[in-house]
Protein backbone atom coordinates (compact mmCIF):
# COMPACT_ATOMS: atom_id res chain seq x y z
CA UNK A 1 0.00 0.00 0.00
CA UNK A 2 1.26 3.47 -0.90
CA UNK A 3 2.31 5.54 2.09
CA UNK A 4 1.93 9.31 2.41
CA UNK A 5 5.70 9.72 2.13
CA UNK A 6 5.58 8.14 -1.35
CA UNK A 7 3.54 11.07 -2.59
CA UNK A 8 6.19 13.50 -1.36
CA UNK A 9 8.84 11.37 -3.07
CA UNK A 10 7.85 12.82 -6.45
CA UNK A 11 8.88 16.32 -5.36
CA UNK A 12 11.83 14.89 -3.41
CA UNK A 13 13.22 13.13 -6.49
CA UNK A 14 12.62 16.21 -8.62
CA UNK A 15 14.76 18.26 -6.22
CA UNK A 16 17.43 15.56 -6.35
CA UNK A 17 17.66 16.12 -10.12
CA UNK A 18 18.65 19.74 -9.51
CA UNK A 19 21.17 18.93 -6.79
CA UNK A 20 19.25 19.90 -3.64
CA UNK A 21 19.05 16.44 -2.07
CA UNK A 22 21.50 13.58 -2.21
CA UNK A 23 21.00 9.85 -1.85
CA UNK A 24 21.31 8.51 1.71
CA UNK A 25 23.48 5.60 0.53
CA UNK A 26 25.72 7.65 -1.78
CA UNK A 27 29.40 6.78 -2.11
CA UNK A 28 32.38 9.10 -2.01
CA UNK A 29 32.55 9.36 -5.81
CA UNK A 30 28.81 9.97 -6.03
CA UNK A 31 29.10 12.85 -3.57
CA UNK A 32 32.01 14.32 -5.55
CA UNK A 33 29.99 14.13 -8.75
CA UNK A 34 27.02 15.75 -7.00
CA UNK A 35 29.17 18.59 -5.67
CA UNK A 36 30.60 19.16 -9.15
CA UNK A 37 27.06 19.22 -10.56
CA UNK A 38 26.02 21.70 -7.87
CA UNK A 39 29.04 23.86 -8.70
CA UNK A 40 28.02 24.05 -12.36
CA UNK A 41 24.48 25.09 -11.43
CA UNK A 42 25.82 27.69 -9.00
CA UNK A 43 28.22 29.17 -11.58
CA UNK A 44 25.58 29.44 -14.31
CA UNK A 45 22.95 31.06 -12.10
CA UNK A 46 25.36 33.35 -10.25
CA UNK A 47 27.02 34.54 -13.45
CA UNK A 48 23.73 35.48 -15.09
CA UNK A 49 22.49 37.12 -11.88
CA UNK A 50 25.60 39.32 -11.70
CA UNK A 51 25.48 40.21 -15.40
CA UNK A 52 21.82 41.22 -15.11
CA UNK A 53 22.65 43.33 -12.07
CA UNK A 54 25.33 45.17 -14.06
CA UNK A 55 22.86 45.68 -16.91
CA UNK A 56 20.40 47.28 -14.48
CA UNK A 57 22.95 49.99 -13.62
CA UNK A 58 24.08 50.78 -17.16
CA UNK A 59 20.80 50.67 -19.10
CA UNK A 60 18.99 53.89 -19.98
CA UNK A 61 15.98 52.27 -21.64
CA UNK A 62 13.03 52.02 -19.24
CA UNK A 63 11.61 48.99 -21.05
CA UNK A 64 14.90 47.13 -20.73
CA UNK A 65 15.18 48.13 -17.08
CA UNK A 66 11.71 46.79 -16.26
CA UNK A 67 12.40 43.54 -18.12
CA UNK A 68 15.77 43.12 -16.41
CA UNK A 69 14.36 43.69 -12.92
CA UNK A 70 11.62 41.10 -13.57
CA UNK A 71 14.07 38.33 -14.32
CA UNK A 72 16.85 39.47 -11.96
CA UNK A 73 14.60 39.17 -8.91
CA UNK A 74 13.55 35.73 -10.14
CA UNK A 75 17.17 34.59 -10.45
CA UNK A 76 18.32 36.20 -7.21
CA UNK A 77 15.50 34.74 -5.10
CA UNK A 78 15.71 31.36 -6.86
CA UNK A 79 19.47 31.15 -6.32
CA UNK A 80 19.03 32.05 -2.66
CA UNK A 81 16.32 29.40 -2.19
CA UNK A 82 18.45 26.76 -3.91
CA UNK A 83 21.49 27.58 -1.75
CA UNK A 84 19.39 27.61 1.42
CA UNK A 85 17.76 24.25 0.74
CA UNK A 86 21.08 22.73 -0.34
CA UNK A 87 22.78 23.95 2.84
CA UNK A 88 19.99 22.54 5.05
CA UNK A 89 19.11 19.58 2.84
CA UNK A 90 19.03 17.13 5.75
CA UNK A 91 16.43 19.19 7.65
CA UNK A 92 14.25 19.52 4.54
CA UNK A 93 14.59 15.86 3.61
CA UNK A 94 13.50 14.94 7.14
CA UNK A 95 10.03 16.27 6.28
CA UNK A 96 9.63 13.38 3.86
CA UNK A 97 10.67 10.74 6.37
CA UNK A 98 8.67 12.29 9.24
CA UNK A 99 5.49 11.60 7.25
CA UNK A 100 6.10 7.88 7.73
CA UNK A 101 6.05 8.30 11.51
CA UNK A 102 2.95 10.46 11.24
CA UNK A 103 1.20 7.90 9.05
CA UNK A 104 2.17 5.07 11.43
CA UNK A 105 0.61 6.90 14.36
CA UNK A 106 -2.47 7.60 12.26
CA UNK A 107 -2.84 3.88 11.66
CA UNK A 108 -2.75 3.25 15.39
CA UNK A 109 -5.55 5.76 15.94
CA UNK A 110 -7.71 4.95 12.91
CA UNK A 111 -6.98 1.30 12.23
CA UNK A 112 -5.52 -0.81 9.46
CA UNK A 113 -7.44 0.98 6.72
CA UNK A 114 -5.57 4.26 7.42
CA UNK A 115 -3.23 3.61 4.47
CA UNK A 116 -6.19 3.27 2.11
CA UNK A 117 -7.72 6.45 3.52
CA UNK A 118 -4.49 8.38 3.02
CA UNK A 119 -3.93 7.05 -0.50
CA UNK A 120 -7.45 8.06 -1.55
CA UNK A 121 -7.07 11.50 -0.04
CA UNK A 122 -3.69 12.26 -1.62
CA UNK A 123 -4.47 10.79 -5.03
CA UNK A 124 -4.82 14.24 -6.63
CA UNK A 125 -1.56 15.69 -5.30
CA UNK A 126 0.67 14.26 -8.02
CA UNK A 127 -1.70 15.52 -10.72
CA UNK A 128 -1.60 19.00 -9.21
CA UNK A 129 2.19 18.87 -9.09
CA UNK A 130 2.48 17.73 -12.71
CA UNK A 131 0.18 20.45 -14.01
CA UNK A 132 1.98 23.06 -11.94
CA UNK A 133 5.32 21.94 -13.36
CA UNK A 134 3.89 21.97 -16.87
CA UNK A 135 2.59 25.55 -16.56
CA UNK A 136 5.92 26.76 -15.18
CA UNK A 137 7.98 25.15 -17.93
CA UNK A 138 5.63 26.54 -20.59
CA UNK A 139 6.29 30.03 -19.25
CA UNK A 140 10.05 29.33 -19.24
CA UNK A 141 9.79 28.16 -22.86
CA UNK A 142 8.05 31.37 -23.96
CA UNK A 143 10.68 33.49 -22.20
CA UNK A 144 13.44 31.50 -23.90
CA UNK A 145 12.09 31.72 -27.47
CA UNK A 146 10.76 35.28 -27.24
CA UNK A 147 13.90 36.89 -28.84
CA UNK A 148 13.52 34.64 -31.89
CA UNK A 149 10.20 36.34 -32.70
CA UNK A 150 11.47 39.90 -32.21
CA UNK A 151 14.23 39.96 -34.82
CA UNK A 152 15.32 43.37 -36.12
CA UNK A 153 16.17 43.08 -39.82
CA UNK A 154 17.87 46.50 -39.79
CA UNK A 155 20.68 45.13 -37.64
CA UNK A 156 23.82 43.55 -38.98
CA UNK A 157 24.99 40.22 -37.58
CA UNK A 158 27.59 41.99 -35.45
CA UNK A 159 24.99 44.34 -33.96
CA UNK A 160 22.55 41.50 -33.41
CA UNK A 161 25.11 39.34 -31.59
CA UNK A 162 26.06 42.16 -29.21
CA UNK A 163 22.54 43.43 -28.52
CA UNK A 164 21.31 42.26 -25.07
CA UNK A 165 17.74 42.16 -26.43
CA UNK A 166 18.76 39.32 -28.75
CA UNK A 167 18.89 36.92 -25.78
CA UNK A 168 16.21 35.53 -23.45
CA UNK A 169 17.59 37.63 -20.56
CA UNK A 170 18.87 41.19 -20.67
CA UNK A 171 22.45 40.71 -19.50
CA UNK A 172 25.55 42.84 -19.83
CA UNK A 173 27.95 41.29 -22.36
CA UNK A 174 31.53 41.73 -21.07
CA UNK A 175 33.20 41.00 -24.41
CA UNK A 176 32.54 41.53 -28.12
CA UNK A 177 30.89 38.72 -30.09
CA UNK A 178 32.02 38.24 -33.66
CA UNK A 179 31.09 34.67 -34.50
CA UNK A 180 27.78 32.87 -34.80
CA UNK A 181 28.94 30.00 -32.57
CA UNK A 182 29.64 32.46 -29.75
CA UNK A 183 26.11 33.82 -30.05
CA UNK A 184 24.63 30.32 -30.05
CA UNK A 185 26.71 29.30 -27.03
CA UNK A 186 25.49 32.26 -24.96
CA UNK A 187 21.92 31.75 -26.15
CA UNK A 188 22.11 28.09 -25.10
CA UNK A 189 23.42 29.10 -21.66
CA UNK A 190 20.43 31.42 -21.27
CA UNK A 191 18.02 28.63 -22.17
CA UNK A 192 19.69 26.21 -19.73
CA UNK A 193 19.56 28.85 -16.98
CA UNK A 194 15.91 29.54 -17.78
CA UNK A 195 14.87 25.94 -17.26
CA UNK A 196 17.18 25.57 -14.24
CA UNK A 197 15.66 28.52 -12.40
CA UNK A 198 12.16 27.33 -13.34
CA UNK A 199 12.97 23.84 -12.03
CA UNK A 200 14.27 25.29 -8.76
CA UNK A 201 11.18 27.38 -8.14
CA UNK A 202 8.71 24.72 -9.23
CA UNK A 203 10.49 21.91 -7.39
CA UNK A 204 10.62 23.79 -4.09
CA UNK A 205 6.97 24.74 -4.50
CA UNK A 206 5.66 21.23 -5.07
CA UNK A 207 7.73 19.97 -2.13
CA UNK A 208 6.21 22.67 0.08
CA UNK A 209 2.67 22.12 -1.22
CA UNK A 210 2.99 18.36 -0.96
CA UNK A 211 4.16 18.50 2.66
CA UNK A 212 1.22 20.71 3.66
CA UNK A 213 -1.29 18.64 1.72
CA UNK A 214 0.02 15.41 3.25
CA UNK A 215 -0.23 16.66 6.83
CA UNK A 216 -3.68 18.03 6.00
CA UNK A 217 -4.67 14.51 5.04
CA UNK A 218 -3.42 13.25 8.38
CA UNK A 219 -5.56 15.84 10.18
CA UNK A 220 -8.57 14.70 8.16
CA UNK A 221 -7.72 11.13 9.18
CA UNK A 222 -7.58 12.32 12.79
CA UNK A 223 -11.01 13.92 12.49
CA UNK A 224 -12.42 10.70 11.06
CA UNK A 225 -10.93 8.77 13.98
CA UNK A 226 -12.51 11.22 16.41
CA UNK A 227 -15.88 10.90 14.69
CA UNK A 228 -15.67 7.12 15.00
CA UNK A 229 -14.83 7.49 18.66
CA UNK A 230 -17.76 9.84 19.05
CA UNK A 231 -20.05 7.03 17.92
CA UNK A 232 -18.44 4.72 20.46
CA UNK A 233 -18.97 7.26 23.23
CA UNK A 234 -22.60 7.72 22.17
CA UNK A 235 -23.09 3.97 22.39
CA UNK A 236 -21.39 4.02 25.76
CA UNK A 237 -23.84 6.67 26.92
CA UNK A 238 -26.77 4.48 25.81
CA UNK A 239 -25.27 1.48 27.58
CA UNK A 240 -24.88 3.46 30.79
CA UNK A 241 -28.59 4.37 30.67
CA UNK A 242 -29.61 0.74 30.13
CA UNK A 243 -29.25 -2.41 32.20
CA UNK A 244 -26.12 -3.65 30.44
CA UNK A 245 -23.41 -5.20 32.62
CA UNK A 246 -20.94 -2.69 34.08
CA UNK A 247 -18.01 -4.84 32.91
CA UNK A 248 -19.01 -4.22 29.30
CA UNK A 249 -19.28 -0.48 29.96
CA UNK A 250 -15.82 -0.47 31.56
CA UNK A 251 -14.29 -2.21 28.55
CA UNK A 252 -15.89 0.29 26.20
CA UNK A 253 -14.61 3.14 28.33
CA UNK A 254 -11.07 1.80 28.26
CA UNK A 255 -11.29 1.36 24.46
CA UNK A 256 -12.45 4.95 24.01
CA UNK A 257 -9.70 6.23 26.26
CA UNK A 258 -7.07 4.22 24.41
CA UNK A 259 -8.29 5.50 21.02
CA UNK A 260 -8.38 9.12 22.21
CA UNK A 261 -4.87 8.76 23.59
CA UNK A 262 -3.61 7.58 20.20
CA UNK A 263 -5.52 10.45 18.56
CA UNK A 264 -3.81 12.89 20.90
CA UNK A 265 -0.38 11.52 19.94
CA UNK A 266 -1.37 11.76 16.29
CA UNK A 267 -2.50 15.35 16.80
CA UNK A 268 0.75 16.32 18.54
CA UNK A 269 2.85 14.83 15.73
CA UNK A 270 0.77 16.66 13.11
CA UNK A 271 1.15 20.02 14.89
CA UNK A 272 4.89 19.47 15.33
CA UNK A 273 5.13 18.68 11.63
CA UNK A 274 3.34 21.93 10.73
CA UNK A 275 5.69 23.87 13.00
CA UNK A 276 8.66 22.27 11.25
CA UNK A 277 7.26 23.33 7.87
CA UNK A 278 6.74 26.88 9.11
CA UNK A 279 10.25 27.07 10.55
CA UNK A 280 12.08 25.62 7.54
CA UNK A 281 10.19 27.53 4.84
CA UNK A 282 9.95 30.85 6.68
CA UNK A 283 12.85 32.54 4.93
CA UNK A 284 11.83 31.07 1.55
CA UNK A 285 8.29 32.41 1.89
CA UNK A 286 9.61 35.89 2.70
CA UNK A 287 11.89 35.74 -0.34
CA UNK A 288 8.91 34.65 -2.45
CA UNK A 289 6.90 37.64 -1.28
CA UNK A 290 9.68 40.16 -1.94
CA UNK A 291 10.35 38.66 -5.36
CA UNK A 292 6.64 38.56 -6.23
CA UNK A 293 5.84 42.15 -5.28
CA UNK A 294 8.91 43.49 -7.10
CA UNK A 295 8.88 41.44 -10.28
CA UNK A 296 5.11 41.61 -10.79
CA UNK A 297 5.07 45.38 -10.34
CA UNK A 298 7.65 45.85 -13.10
CA UNK A 299 6.09 43.10 -15.22
CA UNK A 300 2.75 44.93 -15.20
CA UNK A 301 4.55 48.13 -16.08
CA UNK A 302 6.42 46.36 -18.87
CA UNK A 303 3.11 45.06 -20.18
CA UNK A 304 1.75 48.61 -20.58
CA UNK A 305 4.77 49.85 -22.55
CA UNK A 306 5.39 46.70 -24.58
CA UNK A 307 5.25 47.16 -28.36
CA UNK A 308 5.88 43.58 -29.50
CA UNK A 309 3.19 40.89 -29.58
CA UNK A 310 5.73 38.19 -28.69
CA UNK A 311 6.99 40.22 -25.74
CA UNK A 312 3.42 40.85 -24.59
CA UNK A 313 2.63 37.12 -24.64
CA UNK A 314 5.83 36.38 -22.73
CA UNK A 315 5.07 38.97 -20.06
CA UNK A 316 1.50 37.71 -19.70
CA UNK A 317 2.78 34.15 -19.19
CA UNK A 318 5.25 35.39 -16.59
CA UNK A 319 2.54 37.37 -14.75
CA UNK A 320 0.06 34.46 -14.80
CA UNK A 321 2.56 31.95 -13.42
CA UNK A 322 3.82 34.40 -10.76
CA UNK A 323 0.30 35.27 -9.56
CA UNK A 324 -0.63 31.57 -9.62
CA UNK A 325 2.46 30.84 -7.52
CA UNK A 326 1.53 33.48 -4.94
CA UNK A 327 -2.07 32.27 -4.83
CA UNK A 328 -1.08 28.65 -4.24
CA UNK A 329 1.27 29.70 -1.44
CA UNK A 330 -1.61 31.44 0.32
CA UNK A 331 -4.12 28.74 -0.59
CA UNK A 332 -2.10 26.04 1.18
CA UNK A 333 -1.41 28.43 4.06
CA UNK A 334 -5.16 28.92 4.52
CA UNK A 335 -5.72 25.21 3.94
CA UNK A 336 -3.56 24.17 6.89
CA UNK A 337 -5.11 26.83 9.15
CA UNK A 338 -8.62 25.53 8.47
CA UNK A 339 -7.50 21.93 8.94
CA UNK A 340 -6.17 22.73 12.41
CA UNK A 341 -9.37 24.55 13.39
CA UNK A 342 -11.45 21.62 12.15
CA UNK A 343 -10.06 19.44 14.97
CA UNK A 344 -11.64 21.62 17.67
CA UNK A 345 -14.93 21.62 15.73
CA UNK A 346 -14.91 17.84 15.61
CA UNK A 347 -14.05 17.55 19.30
CA UNK A 348 -16.93 19.86 20.20
CA UNK A 349 -19.35 17.15 19.04
CA UNK A 350 -17.76 14.48 21.23
CA UNK A 351 -19.99 13.88 24.32
CA UNK A 352 -17.05 14.42 26.66
CA UNK A 353 -19.26 15.70 29.51
CA UNK A 354 -20.58 12.15 29.99
CA UNK A 355 -17.14 10.57 30.03
CA UNK A 356 -14.50 9.69 32.55
CA UNK A 357 -12.15 12.37 33.90
CA UNK A 358 -9.21 10.97 31.93
CA UNK A 359 -11.13 11.26 28.65
CA UNK A 360 -12.24 14.80 29.50
CA UNK A 361 -8.60 15.77 30.11
CA UNK A 362 -7.52 14.38 26.75
CA UNK A 363 -10.33 16.16 24.88
CA UNK A 364 -9.61 19.44 26.69
CA UNK A 365 -5.93 19.22 25.83
CA UNK A 366 -6.65 18.65 22.15
CA UNK A 367 -9.13 21.55 22.06
CA UNK A 368 -6.60 23.89 23.67
CA UNK A 369 -3.98 22.94 21.08
CA UNK A 370 -6.46 23.59 18.25
CA UNK A 371 -7.85 26.98 19.24
CA UNK A 372 -4.70 28.84 18.15
CA UNK A 373 -3.53 27.25 14.90
CA UNK A 374 0.07 27.44 13.69
CA UNK A 375 0.29 29.89 10.79
CA UNK A 376 2.94 29.42 8.11
CA UNK A 377 4.70 32.78 7.81
CA UNK A 378 7.70 34.50 6.29
CA UNK A 379 9.39 35.55 9.53
CA UNK A 380 6.01 36.91 10.76
CA UNK A 381 6.20 39.60 8.06
CA UNK A 382 3.91 37.76 5.65
CA UNK A 383 1.33 35.20 6.77
CA UNK A 384 0.07 32.71 4.23
CA UNK A 385 -3.72 33.07 4.05
CA UNK A 386 -6.45 34.33 1.75
CA UNK A 387 -6.40 37.66 3.53
CA UNK A 388 -2.69 38.05 2.82
CA UNK A 389 -3.22 37.26 -0.87
CA UNK A 390 -5.85 40.00 -1.15
CA UNK A 391 -3.47 42.42 0.57
CA UNK A 392 -0.73 41.32 -1.83
CA UNK A 393 -2.88 42.08 -4.89
CA UNK A 394 -3.86 45.50 -3.48
CA UNK A 395 -0.23 46.39 -2.77
CA UNK A 396 0.76 45.18 -6.23
CA UNK A 397 -1.80 47.44 -7.90
CA UNK A 398 -0.74 50.40 -5.75
CA UNK A 399 2.96 50.03 -6.61
CA UNK A 400 2.13 49.57 -10.28
CA UNK A 401 0.07 52.79 -10.38
CA UNK A 402 2.86 54.71 -8.65
CA UNK A 403 5.41 53.42 -11.17
CA UNK A 404 3.09 54.25 -14.07
CA UNK A 405 2.49 57.77 -12.79
CA UNK A 406 6.22 58.40 -12.39
CA UNK A 407 6.77 57.26 -15.96
CA UNK A 408 4.05 59.62 -17.26
CA UNK A 409 5.58 62.55 -15.38
CA UNK A 410 9.04 61.77 -16.78
CA UNK A 411 7.62 61.50 -20.30
CA UNK A 412 5.88 64.90 -20.02
CA UNK A 413 9.10 66.51 -18.82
Amino acid sequence: MMQSSDYLSFAYNFLRWIGVFQSSDSTKWTRLALNFYRLIIFIILTLLTILMLVQMFITTDLTLLARTIDIWTLFFSGLYKWLYMTAFNWEFSHLKFALTQLQTQGSMAYGRSADVFTADYLKQMRKISCWYLFSGFVAAFFISVNPLFTLNNDQSDFQYYNDPKSYPFICWIPFTLNENWMFLAIFACHIIASFLIAAIYLGIDIYFFGAIYAVGGQIKLLNTSLNNNENNLAQLENFSCSNQPSIFTEKQLMLCYSTLRECLKHHILALDYIKSISKLFSTLILMDYLHGITSLTFALFQLTISTSIAETITVICFICVSVWHQYLNNFFGEFIIQKQISVSTTLYNVPWWRCDKKIRQLVTLMILRSTKPTVVTGYYMYKLSYKSFISFVKALYTYYMVLKRVNIQDTNI
